[in-house]
């Protein structure tokens, strides 16, 4: 304790004395420091206002940040091949138009992501040829004695008008202005309201207009991949990419062609059965649309995604079945809308876009009661009319072997909205099974002889054991 004492002493002299040079050398410095100027001080406020608002963040601009990454990665692939002409990919984009705090929100996502589908569409029909009609327009006018006149005739009739209008009044005023109370009028504005002509005396002005149309087939585009971003106040945007190829399109016509006579490749064979790919269910929230894949023997599969959002949030167990039920059936005739857009689809798209730039002055005449006014008004304005389209259709006749790999229930991992869906897979040996049950036709057998009959008792009998569950 002795020796610890003289310790403590001389570490609180050093820190009295550093503490006293600190207290000199202060204000040394500050007599140094030249104040700030107005300008410095406005700026520092500028830039404590900047940082203390949060960064605001546009999911269209991190799904494209997204989509940038996937070429340069997972998708280079495809990105490659489709620079060299071997195959098309595209992305479509979408926002979802419900909030999450709508109880339709997982249904306005899974629209969104068809939406972002046609959108994706649309440019590979563009692609594949398109018609164009451009027309572009300018007028120059200049005439002041166009300035719109009241004639005597006119101004008779008017005043004829009124006395007529001020009987009607006088007769079921109370009525009428009801009537007008209703319709958002004033009554008083309404009977005090002059009469008015309008026409053109200067016009200068630019159009341009341009119309697009494209028809072909959409059969055996595939979506291969598919992405989803939000912000913090619920924005949501998706994307679906797409790829369409010779290769792929003479692929879906020896699915329809082979009726399930397709042998396997053993060099595509996938080390991991589809119901263990598929078995975490968050992972399936981001799958949509329809993928070619192969199973453990090589034989290439046809994987057909659905969803549908179950809106109700109650507590009824019995209404949140039955509304789950209707989801799961939802799903299900998505599925099956996959396959028909792949095996056999059609799509057309419509856009029409005009432009017009306008600097115009309009001649105003008013007549209030015998009164005439004249005034004008001038005008520059930008108008911009846009009129797209785009429709897909897809039939497919006799789709025989498909069968349901699994179906799921999830919540949303942002907003928990919960969604329902389902996996129908075509598998080509699935389809010859079917194909034999469905066509198979028994032997025909000699009719058995005529038995008299015999009398019998009551009881019970049961046949005997012949076939097992390892039979099927």
């Amino acid at each position: 304790m002795k020796k610890l004492i003289p310790t403590l002493l001389a570490a609180a002299i050093g820190t009295a004395m550093h503490t006293a040079v600190w207290a000199e050398a202060a204000p040394a410095a500050a007599a140094t420091a030249a104040p700030m100027t107005e300008a410095e001080m406005t700026e520092v406020e500028q830039d404590i206002t900047a940082s203390a608002q949060p960064e605001m963040i546009d999911p269209g601009m991190v799904i494209d940040d997204m989509i940038d990454e996937y070429k340069r990665s997972e998708g280079r692939g495809f990105v490659s091949k489709a620079r060299s002409g071997k195959l098309y990919f595209g992305v479509g984009q979408a926002s979802v138009m419900l909030r999450p705090e709508s109880r339709d929100w997982g249904n306005a996502r899974v629209m969104a992501y068809k939406e972002a589908l046609l959108n994706a569409k649309a440019d590979y029909l563009t692609h594949l040829g398109t018609s164009v009609v451009a027309n572009s327009a300018t007028r120059l006018f200049d005439d002041a004695s166009q300035m719109p006149q009241f004639t005597a005739e006119e101004l008779t009739s008017r005043n004829k008008l009124e006395e007529v209008l001020n009987k009607a009044i006088a007769v079921a005023g109370g009525m009428l202005d009801e009537k007008l109370v209703e319709l958002g009028i004033d009554p008083e504005e309404f009977r005090s309201a002059p009469s008015e002509k309008r026409a053109v005396l200067f016009e200068r002005s630019i159009s341009d207009s341009v119309t697009r149309r494209a028809r072909h087939e959409l059969t055996g585009v595939i979506p291969v991949k598919s992405f989803e971003a939000s912000d913090a106040d619920g924005n949501h945007v998706v994307a679906v990419a797409i790829v369409a190829s010779p290769k792929m399109r003479a692929f879906i016509d020896d699915v329809i062609a082979s009726k399930g006579d397709i042998a396997p490749k053993e060099d595509k064979a996938s080390a991991v059965p589809l119901d263990q790919l598929f078995a975490d269910k968050a992972t399936l929230i981001n799958e949509f649309g329809i993928r070619r894949m192969y199973d453990e023997q090589g034989y290439p599969v046809l994987v057909s995604f659905g969803q549908s959002g179950n809106p109700y949030r109650g507590s009824d167990y019995q209404q949140l079945y039955d509304n789950r039920k209707v989801s799961f059936a939802a799903a299900r005739a998505d599925a099956f809308g996959n396959f028909a857009t792949l095996f056999k689809s059609t799509g057309s798209f419509d856009e029409t876009k005009s432009d017009v730039m306008r600097n115009q002055r309009v001649g105003i005449v008013r007549a209030e009661g015998r009164d005439i006014s004249e005034r004008e008004e001038s005008s520059r304005e930008f108008i911009r009319a846009l009129d797209q389209e785009m429709e897909a259709t897809g039939r497919v006749k006799d789709l025989v072997g498909t069968s349901e790999l699994m179906r799921w229930t999830a919540k949303h991992p942002t907003y928990g909205h919960e969604i329902n869906g389902v996996i129908y897979v075509w598998h080509p040996v699935s389809e010859q099974n079917a194909r034999q049950l469905r066509d198979h036709r028994p032997q025909p057998k000699r009719q058995a002889e005529s038995r008299q009959p015999v009398n019998g008792q009551a009881g019970g009998s049961q046949s005997m054991k012949l076939m097992s569950a390892d039979d099927f």
